[in-house]
């Protein structure tokens, strides 16, 4: 069990990892509109890819602890249900400002900063709410 909950553990530090790269590179990558827009992304199929597989690895952990529900659980599930919807709005409307010929950095910082929050505030709630 303490190996299926170290691999969950690390998929959500390198989850954590990726947010921080999708919030800093398109301020670093400010000047390149297409190097911008193409690590943007990256950065989709780089968080899309990681969430399946913590959403997965979380589920057979949940499933093979066989724990109670309790509200780690019930936030780590609502969160499982919100990352993407927040990922798919900002797919979207980023997609709507490049069209406008904007950059929409503000936008996708604040989003990706949501996101981080949340998955934080989740993982803090995990450690310190047994």
């Amino acid at each position: 069990m303490n190996i299926l909950l170290g691999y969950h553990r690390h998929l959500v530090e390198i989850m954590v990892f990726i947010f921080l790269l999708n919030m800093l590179l398109p301020f670093i990558l400010r000047n390149f509109v297409e190097k911008s827009i193409f690590w943007t992304r990256v950065g989709y199929f780089a968080f899309w890819g990681l969430w399946s597989m913590v959403a997965f690895s979380g589920l057979i952990v949940w499933l093979f602890a066989r724990h109670p529900m309790n509200l780690s659980i019930i936030s780590m599930l609502a969160l499982l249900v919100l990352l993407p919807i927040l990922d798919i709005y900002r797919a979207i409307k980023l997609k709507r400002l490049w069209l406008l010929e904007q950059n929409g950095l503000s936008f996708n910082t604040i989003v990706v900063g949501l996101e981080l929050i949340l998955t934080i505030a989740v993982i803090l709630l995990a450690i310190f709410g047994h």
